[in-house]
């Protein structure tokens, strides 16, 4: 007698397909023959793609240990599309056993797998040989998407795509990747980025690979109007695929769009221009104050664009032995007075402020107040400087009245010596006199 069943087995491509054939009944214990054989049937899709039959891969084979087990499956690894089709596993022994085998394969794939942002891709879920008793479901990096054709492809769109087939078996996924060439970082035109007044902050612009050389280009516009602005004086940019720009020194004013552009390598030696937009915030705290020196002080934080801000938090910073560092939140206000400034409230002062994602950045501002360790320190030194000029006077003065006090022990000394400047003296005058004789008279010869 002979035994002839058939069933599907869904696989995605790249994987191994194990095609069963396995007698239940344990009555052909030791065959005399086992064959496998795969019938493809000719056919033409819509696409006018047409499959005919090819020869078996050597990447199949069954398993002899298998055999003791009654187990005759067949493994095909590294599973292609064209694997698909109908396979028939016999076996001959006591009786005869026919089990035929339907493999599906899936693959998922885009068309083009590679394209540079802005332009247009779709992902295409191919099932061969095909059917219509499954339903498919996309993911998107692990996350459940209906978009399958992508008109403006984006950075966001980059990632891994998964086919997900249901059938009445069970699931089976393929993964495919795409990679969208353009500028990485940032991934859109939504980036904000926050720095303080004086520091130094650095713009991104990280562009993959097929950047044509020199042709990055960074410019300034108004996040109001739109108009054309100037580059802060202390901007400079990268050269190569990283094109990041750095502001070495904020200054207030310096806020505003900032785009980056450059042209990609496209298709056909095509050009295709790509450019990032980003939103630069200065931030500063403002103080008022009331004219006597220690008096009422209110610091307000401030920032050229509060749009996206949901909270502020003051937080006071004093530091320790060996530079220990200590945060306290203070008040959740923009603005925070301090009634009475004292010796204990000068120091560092921080400004954080939040939004819906989270802490979007931070500004810091110092308290300087008369008699404070600070200003103390300044004081002693500059106590220390007047005693050593004092002290050096002090000491000049007594050398001299030391050298005037050993003169006028020795009076024959003092004497010579005065003797000794008055001849000089008188030599000098009288050489005067000679040459205002020699310039006033020419005709005299002078000897």
């Amino acid at each position: 007698g002979s035994q002839c069943q058939e069933r599907e087995v869904f696989v995605a491509q790249g994987s191994v397909a194990v095609l069963p054939c396995v007698d239940e009944t344990s009555a052909i214990s030791h065959p005399t023959a086992v064959y496998w054989s795969r019938i493809t049937v000719w056919r033409r899709d819509k696409s006018g793609l047409e499959f005919r039959p090819v020869r078996d891969s050597p990447r199949a084979n069954c398993p002899i240990s298998n055999f003791g087990k009654s187990d005759y499956s067949l493994h095909i690894t590294e599973t292609t599309i064209e694997d698909g089709g109908k396979y028939v596993c016999e076996v001959e022994g006591k009786t005869q056993m026919v089990k035929v085998i339907s493999l599906r394969v899936v693959r998922a794939s885009f068309s083009p797998a590679i394209v540079v942002e802005g332009l247009i891709t779709e992902a295409k879920c191919d099932i061969n040989p095909g059917t219509q008793f499954v339903s498919i479901n996309w993911k998107q990096n692990g996350i459940f998407t209906s978009r399958t054709r992508l008109s403006d492809v984006s950075q966001r769109d980059a990632g891994h795509w998964t086919c997900r087939v249901a059938y009445k078996g069970g699931v089976v996924e393929a993964t495919t990747s795409l990679q969208v060439k353009g500028i990485v970082t940032p991934q859109d035109d939504s980036s904000v980025v926050y720095a303080a007044v004086g520091s130094s902050v650095s713009l991104p612009c990280v562009f993959t690979d097929g950047l044509i050389s020199y042709t990055v280009m960074w410019r300034r516009t108004s996040a109001t109007s739109y108009s054309s602005l100037p580059l802060p004086a202390s901007f400079s940019e990268s050269a190569g695929p990283s094109a990041s720009a750095t502001i070495q020194k904020v200054e207030d004013g310096d806020e505003g769009m900032y785009t980056c552009s450059g042209m990609m390598k496209g298709l056909n030696r095509g050009r295709i221009k790509v450019q990032r937009r980003m939103e630069l915030v200065v931030t500063r705290v403002s103080r008022s104050s009331s004219s006597s020196g220690n008096g009422p002080v209110t610091l307000t934080c401030h920032l050229s664009n509060s749009s996206q801000i949901t909270s502020y938090e003051w937080l006071r910073v004093t530091y320790g032995p060996n530079d220990t560092q200590t945060v306290t939140s203070v008040q959740k206000t923009k603005s925070y007075r301090i009634q009475e400034v004292t010796e204990k409230d000068a120091g560092e002062w921080v400004c954080r402020f939040y939004g819906k994602q989270g802490v979007l950045g931070n500004v810091t501002y110092q308290i300087h107040v008369m008699g404070s360790s600070g200003n103390k320190t300044a004081m002693a030194m500059g106590l220390g400087f007047l005693f050593l000029v004092i002290f050096l006077i002090l000491f000049q003065m007594y050398r001299n009245y030391r050298r005037k006090k050993t003169i006028l022990l020795y009076p024959a000394m003092e004497t010579i010596v005065h003797q000794a400047a008055t001849e000089r003296e008188q030599r000098g005058r009288s050489g005067a006199k000679m040459a205002e004789a020699c310039v006033g008279d020419p005709k005299p010869v002078c000897v």
